[in-house]
This record gives C-alpha cells, structure tokens and sequence, in this order.
C-alpha cells in the first residue's frame, strides 16, 4: 500500500467478494481495537454487523457502490460512528471510512430496517457482545436474504414498463449463445421497431404509447414462446434472439410477427411494425450481430415499412 494511502486521515479498506480483509490502512488500524481481523465484521459492532449483511451486499451488487453507509466500529474508546462510502473496483469493494463525532442527527434518517434490527438488539442486550447469539439471528434471516438477492437479479434484468428482458440481459444471454455458435450451434436475432411510433405519441399522448409498448411486447411473447427470448432494447425497438436457428427461419418468424401485427385487433391503437434478420456468422460478436439486424431493419423501413428484411 502506498504510504500516502496508509497515512491517510480517512480509513481505508479493501475487501474481496466474500467480505474478506484484503487490505487495511494504518488510520483504521489506529481508529479500532481489533487486532488483525480478517473479515468486514470483525470490525463492527453487533448491531452493525446485522445492517450491514442485511443491506450491504445486494446493494453493492445493484448499483456497484454504497455511499454514506452508517456502521459503528469497536474501539478503544468504545462504539465509534463512521460513514462509509464503497465502489467496486476489478472485483474488489475499495472503502472509505470516516469518524462521525456525532450521531444523533444522522440516526434519525436511518432507513427504517436499520432501525428495526437496532431494536432488536436492544432487547437482547445480554448477546451483544456474544458472536454465537449473532450467527443464529444470522442464520435465520439467509433466506430472507436469498429471496432479496433474486429480487433484485430479476429487477436488475427487466424492462419495467413492459416485463420483458432488459438491453443488459439481452447481452449477456447473446454472449453465452454466440459462444456456443463458435461451436457450430445456430443463433439468429430480429430487431423490430413500430413504424411511425412518434405519430402515435404526438397522437395520442405518451401514456397511450406506453399501453401500445406493453401491448406490442405480450404479443411478441405470446408468439415467440418459448423458442425464443424477447427483449426491450429501447425505446419502440424490441429483439428477438431466436437459438438454433438460421436466417431462413428467422425471415419466417419475422413475416409471421409483420403479419400479426397488422391484422391484431388492437385494444389501443394499431401499428405495423419493421424488422431486420440476421444470423450467426463466424465474424460475427454481439455488437456486429445487433448492428447487422439493425442496418437490415432500416432497409425494410426504406421498403415501405410492415415487412422484414435479411440476406437469405
């Protein structure tokens, strides 16, 4: 560590994905009483220990940092208030730790779980120094914690105007299938956008355009099924990624889908749609397959729009 970070006048912390103690500066070192700890709650407090497993983890893993986290560490001096700021930096969360002289105002913004989980370890001040107490209130809120981790991954992944699969899923799921098509397996995507979308909106309003996206997107899925994965890609754009097939199926789905749209029986306001097809070269990588699709679906617009363009 370098000597200026060491003899920094704020706390500094590295920690790995498990919470371990990768690096420490001498200012924290100076700040608690513990001596070489080697995991996040060994410097803190029962009840701290209880909000930061509670809260820490998925917010990291959300948003990939925490800022102005209230924790209090042990020290000489007794419980000491820090505020913590956190970024993910190559794997690693890189903390910050600054000493609070006073807590009193700052306590009264807790976010109410805080709050809770202080209460009750006031009612059990018997066990707050007592780590066995700690693991089994631990132990007993894993699930709740589990739930809230696939809460937030589906959150993380969703368009929440239409319950599709979001740009970041989309790419994710492209990256695995294109991998495996570097192995001979198929994959082929199509990129639909409604024609004239900004008429309806001009129209009709952004709240009816809205109700046309989330329309649009049940009948996407209702049609693809479960042969394909559909995706919100932004604004009135939407893709299809269609595993183990060509371009001559994904021209065929994507007339079936021009077709489908056209003669829907609209509840709000009908639209015809555009597409461009493309299929899994081997000089192809996420970015070229997408703008591939992309520059075929603005040929099918300069087409007349309500069909679907690809090289066969």
């Amino acid at each position: 560590m370098e000597q200026q970070l060491d003899r920094a006048p704020c706390g500094y912390l590295v920690l790995d994905q498990d919470l371990r103690i990768v690096e420490m500066n001498k200012t924290l070192q100076n700040m608690t009483r513990v001596k070489n700890p080697q995991h996040m709650h060994d410097l803190l407090t029962i009840a701290s220990r209880v909000y930061f497993q509670t809260y820490f983890t998925p917010s990291i893993k959300m948003h990939g940092t925490v800022n102005e986290m209230f924790l209090t560490l042990k020290s000489d001096a007794g419980p000491m208030p820090v505020l913590m700021n956190t970024a993910e930096q190559d794997g690693f969360y890189e903390c910050a730790l600054i000493q609070m002289s006073v807590r009193g105002e700052y306590e009264k913004e807790l976010l109410l779980a805080k709050r809770n989980a202080e209460q009750i370890n006031r009612e059990t001040a018997e066990a707050y120094e007592k780590l066995q107490a700690l693991m089994a209130e631990v132990e007993c809120k894993q699930q709740e914690l589990m739930d809230l981790n696939l809460e937030l991954q589906q959150l993380a992944t969703t368009d929440q105007l239409t319950g599709l699969k979001n740009r970041r899923y989309l790419e994710e799921r492209l990256t695995e299938l294109l991998a495996q098509a570097e192995n001979g397996r198929k994959v082929a995507v199509l990129i639909l956008d409604i024609d004239h979308f900004k008429q309806v909106n001009d129209t009709y309003g952004h709240q009816m355009g809205d109700a046309v996206l989330q329309e649009l997107a049940w009948r996407l899925e209702t049609e693809v099924g479960s042969e394909g994965i559909v995706a919100r890609l932004g604004g009135e754009e939407f893709v299809v990624v269609l595993p183990d097939a060509g371009i001559e199926e994904s021209l065929k789905l994507g007339n079936t889908l021009c077709n489908l749209m056209e003669t829907a029986d609209w509840q709000h306001v009908p639209v015809t749609v555009s597409i461009g097809a493309a299929a899994y070269t081997a000089e192809d990588g996420v970015d070229s397959l997408l703008a591939r699709a992309d520059g075929f679906l603005y040929k099918a617009k300069a087409n007349g729009r309500n069909c679907v363009f690809g090289i066969e």
